[in-house]
């Protein structure tokens, strides 16, 4: 063991009985078995925190006794003694806001360790070093004592993890024996390979294996006869024969083939990392039949040794590929104990509406496997190698429903083939097909008895018992089509006093097509129930329709719709509970609708045929008028100092009580917010492209969300640098290099603010100036160099001085006292502190209030006067958590904890780092890492 690293660690096993070891090496009792198995649920997701209710579950299985939540805490309280050592004094499971959590160094758990060896294996092995593989691989072995928690119930959330690690300890096991062939030893794996055959009779690579190492040992008829063996087992329990590569391996032996080889081995990936994400959406309760269509998903998804390959659901629009993936996904969870991800690729949305990059998938899709934001690379191929990595020996489900062509979905494929992936998408993807191997499944129209189920379902089976002849109208004038079958039934159930015939006979006299979406089969033909649909609406909720299809994205709040139609809310309610009464908008949540893609196709044709050039862009317009205006009052209550151009007047706005409700609108509005810059600019609303920008920084600041800021300030350096506008393009340099910063790219930072300052020196703008100086000191200071700070501190108090920008002043004093406290001249710190406090007085800006407490604070601990210190931290606590600002609340935390060690209080510092770092690896912050190693070490 390093002598540096400290005295030996408590150890916890799971590979056998379960078992935790005191740090001098003695076995600690663990108490009965309920208990014992509570710690097992810990130890099987260490540093995940489990509620009091998902103990219940995992513990009683649905059937708790009534005092199974004390029964708990009672468990953890008893664990917590039983875990207590000389050498680990802290207890080891924590109590947390969602529940408790076991904290533990994953290198002193058998299973984490297991892990890490294989994965070093497996790096030895693509490095073609094989001997440091197989000891690696056997050193990952040897820690197993027996079956993962043996003698504990296997169900819940011990079953899959039981699984998981059973599964990669056979594959290792196979791994070491090809390892060992590879070398020679064919003798010595004779009898080993038998015994394991004998365990797991029913995997095949074993058995190759052995044929393999007695034909190389001169027993050619024992290879034979252990072939003959696997053909009666295989043929008795499961009714298969062996497959190609054993078949071929034993007309080789019968050939007396001198030049074996090992047998079955397959390409080393990295074992699977512990997130499980669950993102399937729900399964439709209209979802009826399709028997055929279920099964072949399974055989094309599912072997004997689990998933694998790749399905590509075709068929026309709104014949129910997603209906029928997602069924046949949550049928079979079982199959995928890795999780599954699931994205909507908005390949088919409106004719103007671009599909999702796949390079913004990507990154999506990363924090659901554990990156956090500030981990993903900024390169999209390192954005695509790590996903592949994450995914590879994964045994996941990948849902990519609505692709337009096979670019977009190539690079999402996982890195493993033992991965499933079902793609729903409108085109038959030939290239996916050809070049990758996926397999076509195509969706044709339901049966006339699924069609009926359908209906029957929706309207009850006693009124579709008593007009028979009207539902199979029904079904023949809607094509079987389950988005139309949907409608007209929604359309029935609505009206439940209408005979059915009178809604069969309406369609009947509606004809027409969707254009875009026709087929060589006019039974498919949308535009016919959709057509029916919307001339049935009001004047005004059919104009409403059409103008929705113009929105950015499919979902819209009430008051958004307002502004879009041009009136004020209590008028345009009406025409939104008549669309949604008739299926064409959706209410998914209290004043929010979403349309489907569908619909919103048809919508569009609609408006270029009943509307003007001129009233479409009018309607953008006041979409955009409502985004801004919305946008920028929220900014303004999170960000005193932000002061972004007027916008016009707009026709209804979010009513905001405080910065807290303005943050919590953001939240929720934050994807149409981004998607509205796109849409400005692919119209020609420049100005608004770029006064958006600006608008959503302190927003996207707060939520810490650096790539999207980085990604609309790009285009707003663009669009303005287009519009030939200085002023805009230094704003949007700045806030460009704001995002950098935050991603640690400190030279493309110091670029952008360079930029950005000729831009302000050409308008002679001295706020801006100053702005800018005050930022290039935060850069140099981030990267550790305060006296390079220093300098632009100064200058941006002068300017600012200059240009009688008092809160400029205040940020600039705040910006040199911080300075050279950090340079260890605490008495000038102060100084200039204390001068910027009695400014902020006048500016009454809470966050920069926040900001010079803790500059105080730090510069009084420098002094040494720590009760001091801790005063002024406090101070900036109430204000960060007034202002809902994680980040600074976190980093005052870290310091106030500083003051208290240097204090000798130890207890209270460990108590509030501990609180700094729950916040900043929430956040995905780089210094969470350092402050888990202090953490760590004060242990």
């Amino acid at each position: 063991m390093d002598p540096a690293a400290g005295p030996p660690a408590m150890r916890y096993r799971v590979l056998g009985p379960v078992e935790a070891w005191s740090s001098a090496g003695e076995r600690l009792a663990l108490g009965p078995p309920m208990q014992v198995r509570l710690l097992a649920v810990l130890m099987s997701q260490p540093g995940t925190a489990w509620s009091i209710d998902q103990f219940v579950d995992e513990l009683w299985q649905g059937r708790p006794p009534k005092s199974a939540a004390g029964n708990v805490k009672t468990y953890v309280w008893a664990l917590r003694r039983a875990l207590r050592s000389p050498g680990f004094p802290e207890p080891a499971i924590l109590a947390e806001a969602t529940g408790y959590r076991l904290v533990l160094d994953a290198q002193t758990l058998d299973s984490a360790a297991f892990d890490d060896l294989t994965q070093r294996g497996y790096h030895a092995l693509r490095q073609d070093r094989c001997s440091d593989a197989l000891r690696a691989f056997e050193a990952a072995l040897a820690l197993w004592r027996g079956e993962p928690f043996a003698g504990l119930p296997g169900r819940g959330v011990l079953l899959s993890v039981r699984a998981r690690l059973e599964e990669q300890r056979s594959s290792l096991l196979e791994e070491v024996a090809d390892l060992h062939l590879r070398a020679g030893r064919h003798n010595e794996l004779i009898e080993p390979l038998r015994a394991q055959i004998d365990g797991d009779p029913l995997r095949e690579r074993p058995w190759g294996q052995l044929m393999v190492a007695l034909a190389r040992a001169g027993r050619r008829a024992d290879a034979l006869a252990t072939y003959r063996r696997l053909h009666r087992q295989l043929s008795d329990e499961v009714g298969v024969e062996p497959g190609p590569d054993l078949q071929q391996l034993h007309t080789r032996i019968l050939r007396a083939d001198r030049e074996l080889s090992t047998f079955g081995a397959r390409p080393p990936d990295k074992p699977p990392p512990r997130l499980v994400p669950r993102q399937l959406p729900a399964p439709s309760t209209l979802f009826t039949g399709r028997t055929r269509e279920l099964a072949r998903l399974t055989t094309l998804l599912l072997d004997d040794t689990g998933p694998a390959g790749t399905v590509v659901v075709t068929g026309t629009g709104g014949v129910g590929k997603t209906w029928l993936a997602l069924r046949w996904a949550h049928d079979n969870l079982h199959h995928f104990p890795d999780g599954q991800l699931h994205v909507d690729l908005g390949g088919f949305g409106t004719p103007t509406q671009e599909a999702s990059p796949s390079a913004v998938v990507v990154r999506s899709l990363l924090p659901a496997l554990g990156v956090k934001p500030l981990e993903i690379p900024a390169e999209p191929a390192a954005q695509f190698a790590l996903y592949r990595s994450l995914t590879a020996d994964r045994r996941l489900l990948v849902l990519l429903d609505n692709a337009r062509d096979a670019e977009q979905v190539r690079p999402l494929l996982p890195g493993s083939a033992r991965c499933g992936v079902i793609v729903t998408s409108r085109h038959t993807l030939p290239g996916l097909v050809a070049a990758e191997g996926a397999h076509p499944l195509a969706l044709d129209l339901p049966s006339t008895a699924e069609a009926r189920q359908l209906l029957v379902r929706r309207l009850g089976a006693q009124r579709a018992a008593a007009q028979p002849a009207a539902v199979d109208e029904l079904i023949s004038r809607t094509a079987r089509l389950p988005l139309a079958l949907s409608i007209v039934a929604a359309r029935a159930a609505a009206r439940p006093t209408f005979p059915l015939q009178a809604i069969a006979d309406d369609l009947a006299e509606s004809r027409g097509g969707l254009a875009a979406l026709a087929t060589d089969d006019a039974a498919t033909d949308l535009r016919t129930v959709l057509s029916w649909s919307y001339r049935l609406l009001s004047a005004d909720a059919a104009r409403l329709f059409r103008q929705l299809s113009l929105h950015p994205v499919a979902d819209i709040s009430a008051a958004a719709a307002a502004s879009l139609a041009g009136a004020p809310p209590h008028l345009i309610r009406p025409a939104l509970d008549e669309l949604t009464r008739t299926n064409l908008l959706a209410e998914h949540s209290p004043n929010r609708f979403r349309c489907h893609d569908l619909l919103r196709a048809y919508g569009e044709e609609l408006t270029d045929v009943h509307d003007t050039a001129a009233d479409r862009s009018a309607v953008r317009k006041r979409v955009l008028d409502h985004y801004l205006r919305a946008a920028r009052a929220a900014a303004r209550l999170v960000d005193a100092g932000h002061q972004p151009t007027d916008p016009p007047p707009d026709a209804s706005l979010p009513a905001f009580a405080d910065h807290r409700s303005a943050l919590a609108w953001f939240t929720i509005e934050q994807r149409v917010l981004l998607a509205a810059v796109d849409e400005a600019v692919a119209h020609s609303f420049n100005a608004h492209a770029v006064q958006l920008a600006q608008t959503l920084t302190p927003l996207l600041s707060r939520l810490s969300r650096w790539h999207d800021l980085a990604a609309i300030q790009a285009t707003a350096v663009t669009v303005a640098q287009g519009r030939g506008d200085p002023r805009a393009e230094a704003l949007a340099h700045r806030d460009l290099a704001l995002a950098h910063l935050q991603l640690r790219r400190y030279g493309a930072a110091r670029r952008h603010l360079r930029s950005a300052m000729a831009r302000y020196d050409q308008l002679g703008d001295r706020p801006g100036q100053a702005s800018t100086h005050l930022h290039l000191a935060w850069v140099y200071d981030t990267e550790g160099n305060p006296a390079e700070a220093l300098p632009h501190a100064r200058a941006a108090l002068a300017l600012s001085s200059s240009s009688d920008d008092r809160r400029g002043e205040a940020v600039a004093l705040n910006s040199l006292g911080w300075s050279y406290a950090r340079l260890d001249e605490p008495a000038r710190a102060i100084v200039y502190c204390e001068e910027a406090l009695a400014l902020q007085e006048e500016v009454e800006d809470r966050l920069v209030t926040a900001h010079t407490w803790d500059s105080l604070g730090f510069a009084y601990h420098r002094l040494g006067v720590h009760p001091t210190a801790a005063a002024c931290y406090r101070r900036a606590l109430l204000l960060y958590s007034d202002a809902e600002d994680q980040c600074g609340r976190a980093e005052t935390l870290v310091r106030l904890g500083d003051a208290h060690q240097a204090e000798g209080d130890h207890d209270t510092s460990a108590d509030l780092w501990r609180e700094a770092w729950t916040i900043l690896d929430r956040i995905g912050h780089p210094e969470a890492v350092e402050l888990s190693e202090r953490l760590a070490a004060h242990r």
